[in-house]
């Protein structure tokens, strides 16, 4: 069978694949009706030659990235306008869109609580617009995430705040979150990013009959250029304290603004006497 009869049948079934899709779209829409993506096992073992050529589809990929918009791979779909559907329909309408997205080996990754109808907009109204790329190439699905358009600084404020207090008090966390800043301020001092994370280090080694139990609560202030944060937290000490039982204690962060992201210039917390 020659190249172009492949191709011309790859494309006929991925014709007929979408507009299944599209059907499911406006039954959705106009009904209500649900659908759920049915997982495909796929248990055959890939062949050398396979990955080969998956691995020369890579190379030409990244050479020549696609540069025709998502809705043009997708075949120009006509997705219901955010403002015409109610809640029930945007949840399965989202559903579809992600499928959609999925046929082309495309994804939109979420980190952080975000309403279904916001997601259903982004992915219509501005994602649908994107270059392709390399989606697809090699078999490689493309990632595209939401905070990256639409950052979430109280969301990246209170996820560094609970990894740091989880370093401190020995949990699970075995490093400090990287959004810290060049100089930070400790004991009244400007002092290097390297000396403050030795210090943290250092009174993690020091205290080892604690462990973490828990961020109680956590206040947040976010401006244009800075961000303050309050949180309760509890941690256990062992018998190597002298004394042992639940702790339960206060910190306070502090933040500058540096392109996108909040870094860390300053931690309180009069417990551990870090100040």
């Amino acid at each position: 069978m020659s190249d172009k009869s492949q191709n011309n049948r790859k494309k006929a079934k991925d014709e007929e694949q979408f507009e299944n899709e599209l059907k499911k779209l406006k039954l959705s829409a106009e009904f209500g009706a649900t659908f759920s993506e049915e997982e495909k096992p796929n248990n055959a073992e890939e062949t050398e030659a396979g990955f080969l050529e998956r691995m020369r589809e890579f190379e030409e990929s990244m050479n020549n990235p696609d540069e025709s918009e998502i809705r043009e791979a997708l075949g120009f779909p006509k997705f219901p306008k955010v403002s015409d559907l109610n809640d029930d329909q945007v949840k399965t309408a989202l559903e579809l869109a992600r499928i959609s997205l999925r046929s082309k080996k495309i994804e939109l990754d979420v980190i952080y609580p975000t309403p279904d109808r916001e997601i259903y907009r982004f992915i219509t109204e501005e994602l649908m617009k994107h270059k392709t790329g390399m989606a697809g190439a090699g078999g490689m699905t493309m990632h595209f995430i939401y905070e990256e358009f639409y950052p979430n600084p109280v969301g990246d404020i209170k996820e560094d705040l609970t990894d740091t207090l989880h370093f401190l008090c020995r949990g699970y966390k075995a490093h400090l979150p990287w959004r810290i800043a060049n100089n930070v301020k400790l004991h009244g001092k400007k002092v290097s990013e390297e000396i403050f994370r030795a210090h943290l280090d250092q009174h993690r080694q020091i205290f080892k009959g604690m462990s973490f139990i828990g961020v109680d609560s956590i206040e947040t202030d976010v401006s244009a250029k800075k961000a303050h944060a309050k949180a309760q937290f509890r941690f256990y000490l062992d018998n190597s304290s002298g004394q042992p039982g639940e702790v339960s204690a206060d910190a306070e962060f502090f933040f500058d603004q540096k392109y996108d992201n909040y870094c860390l210039t300053r931690l309180v917390i009069g417990y551990f006497g870090i100040k």
